[in-house]
């Protein structure tokens, strides 16, 4: 039986924190001139009046995408103290998925902001089927570029893993001082 081999690599250890911090945070921000208050996107939840408007608080997409980035911070934590090549892959793979995340929940917000006829990110003005005429101001949060940092931190943690966790190892821990 193989034993397993810890080593530290803070890449992965930093796209973790950096993916659950992201999580806190709101990724994109709609505020409508005739709402009271700004609606916040998360990955996983619509938060203010405007899920009064559109009906729902979660979607199946965002229940996916939650899952989805859920797994990745597992992936992110093996690959943050355990050593080997297939470690490797799987926090390389990923930063990739919290990539692939991003990229389907910035497409599904500029199809919803497309409808309304509203930017991704800036002030415009937004008609729901041309008869009303309202002003949107829309904002890229802080979680989505936390989220990116993830996702470009795993991808490294991944590609520089052998030489991070032989750099930082725990030989303590498993005895493997004479072991390569």
């Amino acid at each position: 039986m193989k034993k397993i081999k810890f080593g530290i690599n803070p890449l992965a250890l930093f796209a973790v924190i950096s993916l659950i911090i992201s999580l806190l945070f709101p990724w994109w921000t709609l505020a409508v001139s005739v709402m009271k208050r700004p609606t916040d996107i998360y990955p996983y939840l619509i938060d203010g009046p405007a899920s009064d408007f559109i009906g729902y608080k979660r979607s199946p997409q965002m229940t996916i995408l939650f899952i989805l980035l859920i797994i990745c911070i597992f992936l992110f934590l093996l690959g943050s103290f355990i050593r080997g090549k297939g470690i490797a892959i799987t926090t390389a793979v990923g930063g990739v998925l919290v990539g692939l995340a991003i990229w389907r929940f910035l497409a599904r917000i500029q199809g919803v902001a497309a409808l309304y006829e509203v930017p991704i990110q800036g002030h415009g003005v937004g008609s729901y089927g041309g008869f009303a005429l309202v002003d949107v101001y829309t904002l890229i949060q802080p979680g989505l570029y936390l989220a990116i940092a993830a996702a470009v931190l795993g991808v490294l943690s991944g590609l520089f893993h052998k030489k991070l966790t032989d750099k930082f190892n725990l030989n303590w821990i498993t005895n493997d001082s004479n072991q390569t």
